[in-house]
């Protein structure tokens, strides 16, 4: 690539944010020094750092001496006048590599955008430290369209394990539960696998030490809701086969609620059937209308149903387009049908949470007018003695639309973070909830919920 135009990046450029000058020791061969952070600028990042735009560095590793503990070899660029730069971690210590990996590294570089994933190289990459995969994948994601199998170098067996241990505490709830170290025997998850899916392992880490340490206060909502949205996003090729049947296990387990049954039946689905598209497209609660329809029905041009019906075992859903230009979607989830069917016993969201949220998105197809991307609902899932039952009403938009009910409901308790005219929106789309009811959910939510002031907007627009 030394050869590239002036608006092409050279190969090798940092994967870390940090880099070290590195200053030779005294002795040929002694471990050399390292100098500050980014030349004394923390907040820099090197990866967007001009200097690195310029052709002629090469990949290079160098042996340094930490802070305390023996010297290290160290992921180096080596710059075009010989001087050499360390990479670092967050920590600001050095980047720990092979010269295996460091030659690994320069090839994938040399690479990137057709990066090789076969076997061989996934299992070299495997063998090196895990902060220098975590920034290798991190910007390899970033900058390509990375092959999913790449991804498999990551320790998942710390996945797999913590998935299990977190359905069989779900599962084993009596004696002696919550009384577990409080180190997870398998290892931290932190931010390691953000590069291959977000929303995974945080997610879960919490679930597993939550349960194994008896978390006071409500919690479990959130964090199983947001563990089931990153199974529903992730490319399940990204996951090794142990990992994913692992994950779809405490899917079906967490499904035992009856409101989180659909998400996590989907979820598992798509991390475990032989055919996921298929099996997803079987499974899915979602419908595609055209508001065009009441044009045509009024000048005797089309005859067909407003009205989209999907059933998938306890949950059924109703989606209709009405003359006066609105679209209902009403939901009914038969509790004692969902709970039995569910890979465990009971409900685990605890009643201090609050109702479900269940979101409703409706999106444009094919660029149709009148239908933002990613415009989103909550509809309340009233508890209505068998069932939870949920109707939204809003203004159709124009054309065709899509939409959504595939994603997990959250208790009204976690909406903490969705802005409050979106909140407001819900409000007055959930139209047969009335202010008293209202205010018995919100009322004791903590002061700064922006509920609070969806509600007080709500009650201004209504009539005096």
């Amino acid at each position: 690539m030394s050869g590239a135009g002036p608006d092409v990046l050279p190969a090798h450029r940092p994967l870390s944010g940090w880099v070290a000058r590195f200053e030779p020791g005294g002795a040929p061969g002694a471990p050399g020094r390292l100098g500050p952070i980014n030349d004394g600028d923390e907040r820099a990042d090197a990866r967007a750092a001009a200097r690195f735009r310029a052709h002629g560095w090469t990949r290079a590793d160098a042996t340094v001496r930490r802070a305390a503990g023996d010297p290290v070899r160290a992921l180096a660029l080596r710059a075009p006048d010989g001087s050499l730069l360390v990479e670092l971690d967050d920590r600001g210590a050095p980047v720990e590599v092979s010269a295996d990996g460091a030659e690994l590294v320069a090839r994938l570089e040399e690479r990137w955008a057709d990066a090789p994933a076969d076997p061989a190289t996934v299992e070299r990459l495997a063998r090196e430290s895990l902060e220098l995969r975590y920034f290798l994948l991190h910007r390899l994601d970033l900058e390509t369209d990375a092959p999913a199998a790449l991804f498999h170098c990551l320790p998942w067996q710390r996945v797999e394990a913590a998935a299990r241990a977190t359905a069989a505490l779900l599962d084993a709830p009596g004696p002696g539960a919550g009384q577990g170290p409080r180190t997870a025997p398998y290892g931290e998850l932190r931010h390691w696998f953000t590069p291959a899916a977000t929303s995974l392992a945080g997610p879960l880490s919490v679930l597993e030490a939550g349960l194994r340490t008896v978390r006071p206060g409500p919690w479990f909502g959130r964090e199983a809701s947001a563990l089931l949205a990153g199974l529903l996003a992730v490319d399940p090729e990204r996951l090794p086969a142990p990992a994913r049947a692992a994950l779809a296990g405490l899917a079906l387990r967490i499904g035992a609620d009856p409101a989180l049954h659909h998400s996590a039946r989907l979820a598992a689905a798509r991390l475990t059937a032989p055919e996921p598209r298929a099996a997803v497209d079987a499974l899915a609660l979602t419908a595609r209308l055209d508001s065009g329809f009441v044009l045509r029905a009024a000048d005797g041009e089309d005859d067909g149903s407003a009205a989209t019906s999907l059933g998938r075992g306890p949950v059924e859903a109703e989606v209709t387009v009405t003359r006066g230009g609105r679209v209902t979607v009403e939901m009914e989830i038969d509790v004692f049908a969902a709970e039995a069917s569910g890979a465990g016993g009971g409900r685990a969201v605890d009643a201090a949470e609050g109702p479900p949220c269940q979101p409703v998105r409706f999106g444009p197809v094919d660029g149709a007018a009148g239908v933002p991307e990613g415009e989103r609902y909550w509809m309340l899932l009233d508890d209505a003695g068998p069932v939870l039952h949920g109707r939204i009403a809003v203004p159709a938009p124009t054309g065709q639309f899509d939409v959504d009910l595939d994603g997990p409901p959250v208790p009204l308790l976690f909406l903490d973070r969705v802005p409050p005219a979106e909140l407001l929106a819900s409000l007055r789309a959930n139209e047969r909830i009335g202010p008293a009811r209202w205010h018995e959910l919100v009322d004791g939510l903590p002061p700064r919920h922006p509920a609070h002031a969806a509600l007080a907007a709500y009650e201004e627009e209504l009539p005096s």
